[in-house]
């Protein structure tokens, strides 16, 4: 993931994706500091035990998946060790995010839902096939 304070000059971050982190992006405070990100206000996110966390600072910012262009968003810096990538980035970016037991896959969501459509179509025409080649012919 590349991550930029002005969406010019970016650094590039091996990223963990947080599908319970509704957010857009977090940064480790040592991250934000190497790219400049400056805090404009705060915020408080409601965690998994359903407690609010402390005041978490929010800074104007730009990421993207590598080869993509810059999405702008709030930009969390965190007391976290890594960059974390939330599901607001996916939404933003329109990319699916499909997990299987291989390991995770970032797509296109629209070509997702073309292949599934498609997939479901070829699965429609083989069992048409299937019972046609059942009856008796004439």
């Amino acid at each position: 993931m590349r991550v930029s304070a002005d969406g010019k000059l970016a650094e590039t971050y091996e990223a963990l994706i947080d599908t319970g982190y509704s957010g857009f992006v977090s940064v480790p405070v040592t991250t934000a500091s190497i790219l400049g990100l400056q805090a404009h206000t705060t915020a408080r996110y409601t965690l998994a035990n359903g407690r609010l966390s402390d005041p978490v600072p929010l800074a104007y910012g730009f990421a993207s998946l590598e080869g993509e262009g810059y999405l702008r968003g709030l930009i969390a810096i965190s007391e976290n060790t890594s960059v974390v990538v939330g599901m607001s980035f996916f939404t933003r970016s329109g990319k699916a995010l499909i997990l299987g037991s291989g390991g995770v896959v970032v797509m296109d969501e629209k070509e997702f839902v073309e292949s599934v459509r498609v997939a479901a179509r070829l699965e429609a025409e083989a069992a048409a096939a299937e019972e046609a080649a059942k009856k008796p012919k004439e």
